[in-house]
């Protein structure tokens, strides 16, 4: 009896880790690009679209950042709600407003799942108490992650435009995203930001999952020489 019990425990936490390793891989790397570091690298690069309408690029990366604090936090979203454009009309369509309360809400729950997700699976880990198996965990939800990265990767690469509209229809209503060229959000977060921040979540996942696929084939060689 108390044999079943323990292996039923550690499938259950090895599992966990396997199931889990997608939102500690693929959000971490998310976290660090909402951040203002990004856009100002973004900004920054010499093929960073300018804006077809005239928008100074000072105003454009200012209003970016703005939006950025706009998803972020409470204040923010106040603040991106009084901006102002230069020649003092309202910055943001209450339709855009509305999409950005949208993002936030998205990020309020995924982000802390993130930070949810990487504690329990740590514990989860440590718990099985077993080199071997911890290895064989590693290498498993290493590789369960870094094939699904290079999946959307691929995806993403044959037709980012397809994969930017599948996610967006997923996660919000599909009419509640979509703007005009003339729309400010559209203008300070052109689809090269987003290709760009695409690129750099799937990068970033994939070398904390081959990391974590080198920790597991350590871990395994170690057990079996000692």
């Amino acid at each position: 009896m108390l044999a079943r019990k323990g292996y039923a425990y550690r499938l259950v936490a090895t599992l966990t880790v396997v199931f889990l390793s997608p939102i500690v891989f693929f959000g971490l790397p998310t976290r660090l690009a909402f951040s203002e570091w990004f856009i100002e690298f973004e900004y920054s690069r010499d093929n960073f679209p300018k804006d077809r309408y005239g928008m100074e690029e000072d105003v454009r990366k200012h209003l970016a950042k703005l939006g950025l604090r706009a998803v972020l936090s409470e204040e923010g979203m106040e603040e991106f709600k009084r901006a102002r454009l230069p020649d003092g009309r309202k910055a943001f369509r209450y339709k855009e407003i509305k999409h950005m309360e949208d993002v936030k809400s998205l990020l309020g729950f995924f982000f802390p799942l993130t930070y949810i997700a990487s504690a329990v699976s740590l514990l989860a880990l440590l718990s099985l108490r077993d080199l071997r198996l911890m290895g064989k965990v590693l290498v498993a939800s290493s590789l369960f992650s870094l094939f699904l990265s290079i999946g959307i990767a691929l995806f993403s690469l044959i037709n980012y435009e397809l994969a930017f509209e599948l996610f967006h229809n997923y996660v919000f209503d599909p009419y509640s995203w979509r703007f005009r060229y003339t729309d400010t959000l559209l203008r300070i977060y052109p689809m090269k930001l987003w290709y760009d921040g695409t690129i750099f979540v799937l990068i970033s996942a994939g070398i904390l999952c081959i990391a974590s696929l080198t920790v597991g084939i350590f871990i395994l060689r170690y057990r079996r020489s000692s």
